[in-house]
């Protein structure tokens, strides 16, 4: 009985370090000062762009990972992704050529986008109900806390030299040897069932439709936190604004608690959820322009990200059993292209919200988000009231 205890300790610890470096390709931008420095013929945004690359070609990736999956199986694509996700990041530790530095980056995010959708699809191939639920929430926790470890290792490594940073990538070894020793092969390929059904065509439904625009437009009012703050603070002149990295640091941190709590969150509220995730957050953004220092912002901030790791749980909670039969990879590939796609765009986004209703400021295109996710909780209540009266109406028969 231990033993086959500890052998599900080991492969739960296994598919949630998958999610570890997930998040890591920004933990470098630490660096963009001292790159400049060194290559001073190189334009400045070319230089900014080794933090973005990496998104392009996860995009691309992520989509080709289904396909991937389907000729060398499940396993064998997360070894391939994280090889190649570290021989991307750690190459500009032994280079110092640019154009080197750059496809290193593209590589990153092939690596990466290869892996991504199976750091949620591998939960629902080997677990169910609550252990499901609980797993989806520590896996948002792992991909948070490996990048705030990550970053927090990178600005340290930065002082000795810039190149020294992206030994952090060395960080994907362990996890390639986890997979390599203690995740089963295929756990879902194995079966004739399953075999055939993997030569059906693969397909959405409208809850897979629904789950991608709502992912798509969470992130394109979230992503105001990380491109609009700063700007805030500036405008409203608080003092000691250099802070506001640390604060970033503690709100993530806080918000991965959310993520390890969830699976008692999501057992009490249910189908509410997001309802009461998304009126929250709401206020979070209500309160973001009003207030007058770098404490009480990390307080709201903190209190926004506990929340963004509740709702994103939630989103591939339901994506997982609601999926059509053989299609849940595809339909975690496309709510993470969602995701990526609203964060990418979200500048440009906010923008034209803010030129539709006659004001650009700052200020308020966090209230113009605050009502935006009130608009999407009162679209989830109505979702949670339909399925509590379909469920009374199934039971009466």
């Amino acid at each position: 009985m231990t033993k086959s205890r500890d052998k599900a300790g080991i492969l739960k610890l296994t598919i949630l370090s998958i999610s570890l470096m997930l998040s890591a390709a920004s933990a470098i931008s630490v660096t963009l000062p001292m790159i400049k420095n060194q290559f001073p013929d190189i334009a400045p945004a070319t230089v900014e762009s080794l933090v973005t690359i990496p998104s392009f070609t996860m995009l691309i990736f992520i989509l080709l990972s289904s396909f991937i999956v389907k000729g060398i199986g499940k396993k064998k694509t997360v070894m391939l992704g994280l090889t190649l996700a570290f021989v991307g990041g750690v190459i500009p530790v032994f280079v110092t050529n640019f154009s080197v530095i750059y496809i290193s980056r593209f590589i990153l995010g092939a690596g990466t986008g290869i892996y991504n959708s199976l750091a949620v699809s591998l939960i629902g191939d080997y677990f169910d109900g609550e252990t499901q639920q609980k797993m989806l929430g520590y896996q948002t926790a792992f991909a948070t806390l490996g990048s705030s470890f990550a970053t927090f290792l990178a600005g340290i490594l930065v002082n000795v030299a810039w190149q020294y940073s992206y030994l952090i990538y060395f960080l994907t070894l362990p996890i390639v040897i986890l997979v390599a020793l203690f995740l089963p092969a295929d756990k879902k390929e194995v079966s004739n069932q399953d075999a055939a059904s993997s030569k059906q065509k693969q397909s959405v439904n409208f809850l897979v439709i629904f789950s991608c625009i709502m992912m798509f437009v969470f992130f394109i009012l979230i992503m105001n936190i990380f491109t609009k703050t700063s700007t805030l603070i500036v405008e409203l002149n608080y003092t000691n604004q250099g802070f506001l990295g640390t604060a970033f640091t503690i709100s993530s941190l806080i918000g991965a608690i959310g993520g390890f709590v969830y699976g008692h969150v999501r057992s009490a509220l249910k189908q509410f959820t997001p309802v009461v995730a998304l009126i929250l957050i709401g206020i979070v953004y209500f309160l973001i322009p009003s207030v007058n220092s770098m404490l009480m912002l990390t307080i709201i901030l903190s209190g926004g990200m506990l929340v963004v790791s509740i709702f994103i749980p939630y989103m591939y909670d339901i994506l997982l059993p609601g999926a059509p039969e053989n299609s849940t990879n595809l339909a975690i590939s496309l709510a993470m292209v969602s995701c990526n796609l609203g964060a990418f765009s979200s500048p440009f986004m906010v923008q034209w919200l803010g030129n539709l209703v006659g004001n650009t400021s700052t200020a308020f295109s966090f209230t113009l988000g605050g009502i935006v996710f009130v608009i999407m909780a009162c679209v989830f209540l109505l979702r949670g009231f339909k399925k509590n009266t379909s469920v009374v109406l199934e039971n009466q028969k």
